[in-house]
């Protein structure tokens, strides 16, 4: 690995070194994984010595805490948005494309956790914006909430694929056309990706509105790309709410830089063949079991074809074998 989270979501932040240096399991630093030798090609700061220095302790764990829930609006009967009041600094990691947080009731037990992408931040006021579908004993207690929640995060790792990396650095993206395809709730992580990318984007989204309120979906679009002049005819921005197979056809006459498919594995298997999509250009929703988000359970656990074992809570690549 040569750049910058190309494959682990938290390499070169303030989280590293994780907890995972702490029990031999690092995925950047040979060291820190059970190696006596340097092998990691990393190129940013030495994950090892960042670890020695701070006295073979992780400094920088992510903290939950009780926070405020400002607003709570309903579409339909079981889709629910939460406006939480977080730190400027919160939010301001929370806006980064593929953030996701942990959500469970104050007295909730540990085990109640429950991932949720990040939808919209408004930095200034510190407002977190998290769309949550109402189906289980969690997201219910959640849901029964009316003051406080307990808010863990941000976690970054939303995101797979090998074009993720062009994520870190927004001037690389600049006067490209993206292709965004959604489903349900991977609406949610497409607002928060709109809202970063640069005016100069040409983008066209695809919504499918199986699962979700349209209601949403016209409330939640006012952060998509704005021209910055009105006669720049690279500064675009299509909607269109279609079945996602049927939109296949039409988006197959397009030449596109970035294809983002935030739908199930099903889907996001499905379109890539269909499409045949380039690994380099493809962008997807991270869909594998969450429990921890910091790679200690193994519920995120994901076996390659040489036999590696992958914690996709942290990981950035991932291959397609898995998808439907």
């Amino acid at each position: 690995m040569t750049e910058r989270n190309t494959l682990c979501a938290d390499a070169g932040t303030v989280n590293c070194p994780c907890p995972l240096a702490e029990t031999g399991d690092c995925l950047i630093c040979s060291r820190l994984a059970g190696k006596d030798c340097c092998d990691c090609s990393w190129s940013g700061v030495c994950v090892y010595n960042e670890y020695i220095q701070n006295g073979s302790i992780v400094r920088n764990r992510r903290e939950g805490k009780v926070v405020p829930i400002l607003k709570k609006t309903w579409y339909g009967k079981d889709l629910l948005v939460l406006v939480l009041q977080v730190s400027r600094g919160f939010a301001l990691q929370a806006a980064q494309p593929g953030s996701f947080v942990f959500l469970r009731a104050p007295e909730g037990l540990l085990y109640s956790d429950v991932p949720v992408s990040v939808m919209k931040v408004e930095i200034d006021d510190g407002r977190l914006y998290l769309a949550l579908k109402i189906f289980s004993g969690k997201t219910k207690a959640i849901a029964s909430e009316q003051n406080h929640l307990f808010l863990r995060g941000v976690y970054r790792n939303g995101l797979l694929g090998k074009g993720v990396s062009a994520l870190s650095k927004p001037e690389a993206v600049h006067h490209e056309k993206w292709l965004i395809l959604t489903r349900g709730t991977g609406f949610a992580p497409a607002v928060n990706l709109l809202q970063w990318l640069p005016k100069t984007v040409s983008v066209d989204l695809v919504t499918d509105p199986e699962n979700i309120e349209q209601e949403l979906i016209r409330d939640y679009l006012e952060c998509c790309p704005k021209p910055e002049r009105a006669d720049d005819e690279r500064n675009q921005f299509k909607m269109k709410t279609a079945l996602l197979m049927e939109a296949i056809h039409s988006c197959k006459q397009e030449d596109y830089d970035r294809i983002v498919i935030l739908a199930s594995d099903y889907f996001i298997g499905t379109i890539a063949r269909q499409l045949e999509i380039p690994l380099e250009k493809l962008i997807f929703s991270n869909n594998f079991h969450m429990c921890c988000g910091e790679g200690i359970c193994g519920a995120c656990s994901h076996v390659t074809g040489p036999g590696e074992v992958k914690k996709m809570c942290k990981c950035r690549l991932a291959e397609l074998k898995h998808l439907g």
